[in-house]
């Protein structure tokens, strides 16, 4: 039983010392498996270790959560919705992009609802900020200054310059910091045992999960559509996925800090001249009919055919991803599994968002829409490579 349950009070689940919550970076294009995100996997571990190793009355606390640990085909909205109402202290990495995304800042906005009945001073020991990346020297946050309240210790003076010049994450990458590295974790771990233990928060839902408008003018949004049967809610996947595809593509670009609408194919078409845009193709659809629909496109639109195991269609998925790139659309190789498709998910948006960029309109969005003059066709583009290829 979970805490998306009717009743979230008062129902069995497993509370965690502290919650980690940080903007996700874009993916390398020249990656065979983008994971620029490997060093904040490897604070929280560590962070969790230096949790487990600390002295502690409540043992039957699980360390930590992040959302790395979301198991694949999960609704992640819902996911980390549960796990915010079960940690008792919320670990936001600060840095220049997460003040920038709406999906961090939902996050941050969705454990606050937990304490808005706590005094100020209480409420605030619940969030423990880490400077995860320098600020740029005009940006002015109090945010800033509670994260390196960490560092005040009398006997290492120089940990807190070296912590305010660099940011957590070149201490953690850089051995020559190991040293401050460690004495800043351990210290962060003792807080968050502290607080947990002193002032536990009560058993609370928080507030669903709900990224933060983020402005965009016309065509800033990434458009998200599909081309199969039902075209809502497709789900290949069944049961294995609680969330249709192209919620869950949506939901990958909204972590990254792209707005996205999700829209059916004849609002897709209207909206494609003047957007990044992305077409989920069921390969059960076929060529001659995934072509058809397809044509007439702007040639920066990026379609992937999802051929699941058990709906692969009588003709190659192959062959289908072959006729597309033919229309002069980016290559994108069919993907079958529930990892592979969520593997390639990032890779995706942000493949369609390069080459709106390349070849989109070059004038604002409220003058014409006339394409960008391009010097060759659009090379191959290769979830499984990461790249595209000229």
């Amino acid at each position: 039983m979970t805490w998306s349950d009717p009743s979230p009070v008062g129902t069995p689940g497993q509370e965690t010392y502290f919650f980690l919550s940080y903007a996700h970076s874009v993916p390398l294009s020249d990656a065979a498996r983008p994971d620029t995100d490997y060093w904040v996997g490897k604070f929280f571990q560590d962070l969790a270790k230096s949790v487990r190793e600390h002295p502690r009355r409540t043992v039957e606390i699980e360390a930590g959560f992040f959302d790395g640990q979301v198991v694949p085909g999960a609704d992640l909205r819902r996911t980390l919705t549960d796990a915010l109402s079960l940690a008792h202290v919320f670990v936001p990495l600060y840095s220049p992009n997460y003040f920038r995304n709406a999906w961090a800042l939902g996050e941050r906005d969705s454990f606050r609802s937990r304490l808005v009945r706590l005094p100020a001073g209480h409420a605030d020991r619940h969030v423990l900020p880490v400077l995860w990346m320098p600020l740029p020297s005009w940006e002015d946050r109090p945010e800033i200054v509670q994260a390196l309240s960490v560092t005040d210790h009398p006997d290492h003076p120089d940990d807190r310059a070296d912590y305010a010049e660099n940011g957590l994450r070149a201490l953690c990458k850089l051995s020559a910091y190991g040293p401050q590295y460690r004495r800043l974790r351990d210290a962060l771990a003792d807080r968050i045992v502290t607080v947990t233990e002193q002032q536990p928060l009560a058993r609370s839902r928080a507030a669903a999960l709900i990224s933060r408008p983020v402005p965009d003018g016309p065509g800033a949004a990434l458009v998200v559509t599909t081309l199969a049967a039902d075209q809502a809610h497709w789900r290949p996947y069944g049961d294995q996925h609680q969330l249709a595809v192209a919620d869950y593509v949506a939901a990958t670009a909204e972590r990254l800090g792209l707005p996205t609408r999700v829209v059916g194919l004849a609002e897709a078409r209207d909206r494609a001249p003047h957007s990044p845009a992305v077409v989920l193709v069921d390969a059960g659809v076929g060529v001659e009919a995934a072509r058809a629909a397809l044509d007439g496109l702007p040639q920066w639109v990026v379609p992937l055919v999802i051929a699941a195991d058990h709906a692969r269609g009588e003709q190659a998925p192959e062959e289908i991803a072959g006729t597309l790139q033919n229309a002069r659309f980016p290559r994108v190789l069919p993907v079958r599994t529930i990892d592979e498709f969520e593997r390639c998910a990032p890779l995706l948006v942000t493949e369609a968002r390069k080459q709106f960029l390349r070849h989109g309109p070059v004038d604002p969005p409220e003058g014409p829409h006339d394409p960008k003059p391009s010097l060759g066709p659009v090379g191959p583009f290769d979830v499984r490579r990461g790249k595209a290829e000229r």
